[in-house]
């Protein structure tokens, strides 16, 4: 029997006398781990991982649907990857570990799942490779040539096999038809196409993600798609348009020609960067020309299709960020080529009344626009920063304000505490609560309710956001020292019943209003403050003697704003041990939660918002606290044994009766214990 000699090991070795014989054993050592550098094991990572991904887009799976399902990047940073990787043909992994949305060793992590993944579609049979070589309608040496040309090309293997001849558009789509229950539309490079059904979609999704609307029906969109299987941009056109999404497979090449008579092209030459605002001739050609407008139309119409009250134009190093506020919350929409950044804002400041040219400070300004025979109003605010202006723009939508009181979400017996307070003959009514909370629709709404020919109603605001039938509405002008006090003065000779002030933030104020609602006028207004009872402190830290604020005020309102869960979607779930507690229910009672996969509210399940109030009734007992110096805490306790509905009561009451989630009623409210 051959006994081999005992092998040393590295350590030993290194530890020993030099000699011949040890240098030889050094250079015939086996080591277990290969002296790779850090470097090199992130490259055979990356190759790994990019080979990886080659097989899931092979099989028919997006990568960008992949990293966005993982929660490692936004639809917006995808984008913005898809962006620079044709830009600078970076390879997606080293992009995503250098602007480290993964660290290298996650790179590692993931695709290990994703390895998973590709092999759980081999399993499943959805590979079109797989399903084309099943039925025998290619053979090996075609996959890999069209395997080939997908990656050369970065277009998908199914427009491979179709561009390379291999297979017939009307095959691939009995394909698609029989395994996933998706249509091709053969006639595309013919179809009459209106330019409205194609306006619906923003520019950069179409081109990015080659598809075009071709025909709506009902609430049901139908889209011409080179990858019809991309469930994260369809998910996301839902969104948007709020249309139901119904993909067809089509041709690539005849859906980049149709997109040639409807997209958007952006500046070039002299149009392009600083150069464009010195040669004037070309700027104005510019700003009205098709670019500019469709961009405008597609980012407002965008907007008021997805009901957002705030559209956010921002400028970013890549181009100017577009982001809708819905329902309270901000989300990505799209990203604008930089080059059809200053255009873009340009015209907006146009529409707006800005001017143009005024590219250092702040401008305020107002825009209409009409929509399926509606007219909106928008209000618009420029902001310089160090890479461009910031535009905002608040849309204001009469038809969605004055819908009565009932309508705003007061329960009944808060509702008729309220009515209470708007029909008194005098005194000072407040409704607070933080910027956004909803605090202007109260009071124009409560305004509606109380505007009769017999009484002299007037405002003061600061802006004036919604014209009122009826009703004197005056705008503030510092610059003519037209202010908050010094209109008040002036409107109390003007004969007025009803008074509304925007806001008091001022001693000088407060002491005027203080003063008409002693004086026989019935004044709304506003504070900043959380609660009922602060706006009582807040009154006196504005230098509000105690006894006026006593026989003045009348009755405070505090409100925050809630989003509604979807009642199609909603889902019934078991709360938590913390909502147990807070919401005082054993884990038996059930309560509502959004639904993971619900596609209302941009993927949220909310839609719509309603608020949450309480009604402070100030009466002989409150005045007294309110004279005698007593603080917040037992003004509330009185105001409480008076029949006021905390807010948090009130968030409770919403979340039983299923209108919302405690999720939800928490980020609004502070939520805790009694």
């Amino acid at each position: 029997m051959l006994i081999k000699p005992s092998r040393k090991s590295l350590n030993e070795i290194l530890k020993s006398e030099v000699s011949l014989s040890n240098v030889m054993e050094l250079m015939t050592l086996d080591l277990v781990h290969p002296m790779t550098s850090e470097k090199d094991r992130l490259r055979e990572s990356s190759l790994e991982f990019e080979n990886l991904l080659e097989n899931l887009e092979e099989q028919g799976r997006h990568t960008g649907s992949f990293l966005i399902d993982k929660g490692i990047i936004t639809e917006a940073q995808w984008e913005e990857l898809v962006h620079e990787m044709a830009e600078s043909q970076t390879p997606l992994s080293t992009l995503l570990v250098k602007h480290r949305y993964l660290q290298p060793d996650q790179l590692a992590e993931l695709g290990e799942q994703l390895k998973v993944q590709v092999d759980e579609e081999k399993e499943t049979g959805s590979s079109i490779q797989g399903i084309l070589l099943e039925e025998g309608i290619l053979g090996e040496k075609e996959i890999e040539l069209a395997t080939e040309k997908a990656r050369q090309e970065g277009i998908r293997f199914s427009q491979a096999v179709i561009e390379l001849d291999l297979v017939s558009l009307s095959k691939m789509g009995e394909i698609f038809k029989k395994r996933f229950k998706i249509d091709a539309v053969q006639d595309l490079s013919t179809a009459q196409i209106e330019f409205q059904v194609v306006n619906l979609v923003p520019d950069n999704l179409m081109k990015t993600h080659e598809l075009l609307p071709f025909k709506r029906k009902g609430k049901k969109l139908h889209l011409a798609m080179s990858d019809p299987r991309n469930s994260t941009i369809i998910r996301k056109i839902e969104m948007i348009t709020t249309l139901e999404v119904v993909p067809h497979l089509a041709d690539r090449r005849t859906i980049l020609n149709r997109l040639d008579e409807f997209i958007i092209a952006p500046a070039s030459g002299k149009e392009r960067g600083r150069n464009i605002a010195t040669d004037s001739a070309s700027f104005q050609q510019l700003l009205d020309s098709d670019s500019a407008v469709k961009m405008v139309n597609k980012i407002i119409e965008g907007a008021l299709n997805t009901h957002a009250t705030d559209i956010h134009i921002e400028p970013q190093e890549t181009g100017l960020r577009i982001r809708y506020r819905i329902d309270g919350m901000l989300y990505d929409i799209m990203t604008i080529p930089r080059d059809m950044g200053i255009p873009t804002v340009s015209r907006l400041k146009v529409m707006s009344g800005m001017d143009v040219t005024e590219r250092r400070r702040s401008q305020d300004g107002h825009a209409s626009y009409e929509l399926n025979n509606q007219r909106y109003d928008m209000r618009a605010a420029t902001l310089p920063t160090h890479l461009g202006e910031k535009v905002v723009l608040r849309i204001l939508d009469e038809s969605s304000l004055l819908k009565g009181l009932p309508q705003l979400g007061f329960d009944q017996p808060t509702l008729k505490r309220f009515k209470s307070l708007i029909n008194l003959p005098y005194g000072m009514v407040l409704v607070t609560g933080p910027i956004g909370s909803g605090k202007t629709t109260t009071l124009y709404t409560a305004l509606s309710e109380i505007n009769h020919q017999s009484r002299n109603i007037i405002t003061l605001e600061d802006p004036v956001e919604y014209q009122l039938p009826g009703i004197n509405q005056v705008q503030i002008n510092p610059k003519i020292d037209l202010t908050f006090a010094t209109g008040l003065r002036s409107i109390l000779r003007q004969d007025a019943n009803v008074l509304l002030v925007g806001e008091i933030r001022d001693p000088e104020t407060a002491a005027t209003a203080i003063r008409a609602a002693n004086t026989g006028h019935l004044l709304f207004s506003t504070l900043h403050t959380n609660y009922a009872a602060s706006a009582i402190t807040a009154l006196h830290h504005l230098g509000v003697p105690k006894f006026q604020i006593a026989t003045a005020l009348q009755g405070v309102v505090a409100q925050r704003l809630v989003r509604l869960l979807d009642p199609d979607t909603k889902v019934e779930v078991k709360p938590s041990a913390l909502a147990q507690k807070i919401l005082k229910i054993d884990e038996d009672q059930m309560i509502y939660e959004p639904a993971a996969d619900s596609a209302t509210g941009m993927g949220t399940g909310y839609s719509g918002r309603e608020a949450v109030y309480e009604v402070l009734i100030n009466n002989e007992e409150i005045q007294d606290a309110i004279i005698s110096g007593e603080s917040e805490l037992d003004v509330q306790r009185i105001a409480i044994e008076n029949g006021m509905v905390r807010l948090q009561q009130a968030g409770r009451e919403k979340v039983l009766q299923g209108k919302t989630s405690f999720e939800e009623v928490s980020r609004s409210i502070v939520m805790k214990e009694d």
